[in-house]
């Protein structure tokens, strides 16, 4: 079973995770029924398409338009490619992680 491998979330970001019933024709990556756009094509190529009919690549802009715009302001081109394999670790659901990138449940006293 191939699962959906849209990005989702703003300032915590995480895969869907839903059953895929279709590919991006551009990128090939997993889609769910709930993100497939129009064409076919997954949010993130919606949105450098400029195709902003889905929610979800609205979305996509936004974080795209959120991480130039901070590399700007940080005067560093490759801000978030400076992060070594431990930062991106968190962000990889298919890598073995640590103890603490697991979730801790809703109560925990620092939720991310």
């Amino acid at each position: 079973m191939t699962l959906c491998a849209v990005t989702t979330g703003f300032f915590t970001l995480g895969k869907c995770g839903t059953t895929a019933v279709a590919g991006c024709p551009s990128c090939g990556r997993a889609l769910c029924a709930g993100h497939v756009t129009e064409g076919g094509l997954c949010p993130e190529c919606a949105a450098a398409n400029n195709r902003f009919g889905h929610p979800a690549a609205v979305d996509a802009y936004r974080r795209r338009a959120y991480r130039h715009r901070t590399a700007g302001v940080y005067q560093d081109a490759v801000w978030y490619t400076g992060f070594d394999s431990y930062d991106r670790a968190a962000f990889d659901p298919g890598a073995a992680a640590s103890q603490d990138y697991l979730d801790d449940g809703d109560d925990a006293l620092v939720d991310s």
